[in-house]
C-alpha cells in the first residue's frame, strides 16, 4: 500500500475512533479544505487552524457526539501519484434530534506526507436541514 493510501486509512480510522488528535496531526500547516454548496460549513477554509475550527463549530458541535458514528463504513477509491479518493459515512443525530446519515465523496491531495487539499462532496439539503434546522421547500 503507498505512503499516501496510509495516510488516508489512518484518516478514516481515526475518524472511526473518534481521535480528533491524531486526525489533527493528518493536516498540512498550509491545508485547505473546500466544501461544497452554499451551507454554513460550504467555502475554502485555508491553514491547519481553520480546518480544525470548521470541524470543531461548524460540524461537531451541531451534532449529539454520544449518538454520532464517525466513518462507520469507508473506502478508498481511487488512488494515483499525490491524489486518493475516498468515501465514507456518518451516521447520528444534530443537536435538534434529526438524523444525520450523511455519504461524502472526499478528494485528498497530499503534500509532505500530511493532508494539504480536501475537497468534499455531501448532501447540502441534509447539512440545513439537520445541522442548521432549517426547512427543506421542495419545487
Amino acid at each position: 500500500m503507498s505512503i499516501n493510501k496510509k495516510i488516508i486509512k489512518k484518516f478514516y480510522n481515526s475518524l472511526e475512533n473518534s481521535d480528533f488528535d491524531s486526525l489533527n496531526e493528518l493536516w498540512h500547516d498550509d491545508v485547505t479544505l473546500t466544501l461544497i454548496g452554499s451551507t454554513p460549513v460550504s467555502g475554502d477554509f485555508k491553514g491547519k487552524d481553520s480546518a480544525i475550527s470548521l470541524i470543531e463549530k461548524g460540524v461537531l458541535a451541531n451534532l449529539q457526539f454520544d449518538k454520532v458514528i464517525f466513518a462507520n463504513e469507508w473506502s478508498i477509491i481511487a488512488a494515483e501519484n499525490d491524489i486518493v479518493v475516498g468515501t465514507m459515512t456518518l451516521q447520528g443525530k444534530s443537536i435538534y434530534n434529526k438524523d444525520y446519515n450523511q455519504i461524502y465523496c472526499q478528494i485528498f491531495t497530499i503534500k509532505d506526507n500530511k493532508i494539504f487539499r480536501l475537497h468534499e462532496f455531501f448532501d447540502t439539503a441534509l447539512v440545513e436541514t439537520s445541522l442548521y434546522d432549517k426547512e427543506y421547500l421542495e419545487k
